[in-house]
């Protein structure tokens, strides 16, 4: 695998920042008049009142368990950091970026690396140390790099970062890892399957694909990544509804740029050990003249 510096990805470089960078984590935009699904998960965290949120998806039981995080790519563009959007971005070789991470609540959290080549590893915790996967406490920013920034190196290509948070820790890292690099379609062992149970992932995409809305039917979940319009609010509460639907992930992108992209996972049921999974693509191509 082709080295980068903090452990993010083999076709990147880590360098050094020259331009001062804007805060880590911008000031939240006012809460704006009308609800969506990031504000009422976050007041969720406040008051544990599970009902607003349910109402809102269109579930018909209140809201017991919630697994959030908030993840943003900061472009230095300019002498400035610009927030965009990995699942809607395409970058150009030489395009220096940090990302940063954040849970809403304590989480292990876990960041794998799927190379452009197939190369992989854990970035976070750092396999090369055998260190366990750490305790990020609510509103805690993960940062990668920890120093300077990534820079894109040739060849173009396209690598993966899947973030995983999850109460209590995976029981076996080896087991994660080759969950997490196994193709469509491939058979999982015993203990594979468990810990693929458990697995709740967001969208991988800007859009969701024809085999992730397939699953979320065959499973009796729902998938949704948008901005929570008063028309998607409606349409997604009438397909839960309609399917009764109790669990489902969501991202929500900012709508002003200041914030990042809210990913969750909310549930209706308060058992069990459910672990958030989200997919930051990371595209490159050619330098444009």
């Amino acid at each position: 695998m082709r080295n980068l510096i903090f452990r993010v990805r083999p076709v990147l470089i880590a360098s050094i920042c020259l331009a001062a960078a804007l805060p880590a984590w911008a000031a939240a935009a006012e809460v704006p008049a009308a609800p969506t699904i990031r504000t009422l998960m976050r007041e969720y965290f406040k008051d544990q009142d599970g009902a607003k949120l349910a109402q809102f998806i269109g579930y018909q039981e209140p809201v017991k368990k919630v697994i959030s995080l908030e993840y943003k790519v900061l472009l230095l563009k300019d002498g400035v950091e610009k927030p965009v959007d990995p699942k809607l971005h395409e970058f150009q070789l030489g395009d220096k970026i940090r990302i940063l991470i954040k849970p809403q609540a304590d989480y292990y959290v876990y960041i794998f690396n799927i190379g452009s080549d197939g190369e992989h590893r854990f970035l976070l915790p750092d396999e090369r140390r055998n260190e366990a996967a750490p305790l990020i406490r609510a509103g805690r920013k993960v940062t990668l790099p920890d120093d300077g920034c990534i820079r894109f190196a040739p060849p173009a290509g396209t690598d993966q970062l899947l973030v995983v948070a999850t109460e209590q820790r995976v029981p076996d890292r080896a087991t994660l890892a080759e969950l997490l690099t196994k193709k469509p379609g491939e058979k999982l062992t015993p203990e594979q399957e468990k810990l693929n149970d458990t697995i709740k992932a967001t969208v991988k995409e800007a859009l969701i694909s024809v085999e992730e809305r397939r699953k979320a039917k065959l499973g009796n979940t729902v998938m949704y990544r948008g901005l929570s319009t008063e028309d998607e609010r409606e349409k997604l509460a009438r397909d839960v509804k309609a399917r009764n639907v109790k669990e489902g992930t969501f991202e929500e992108p900012s709508q002003d740029a200041r914030e990042g992209t809210s990913a969750m996972y909310i549930s209706t049921s308060g058992q069990g050990t459910p672990r958030l999974l989200v997919s930051i693509p990371l595209r490159s191509v050619e330098r444009k003249p």
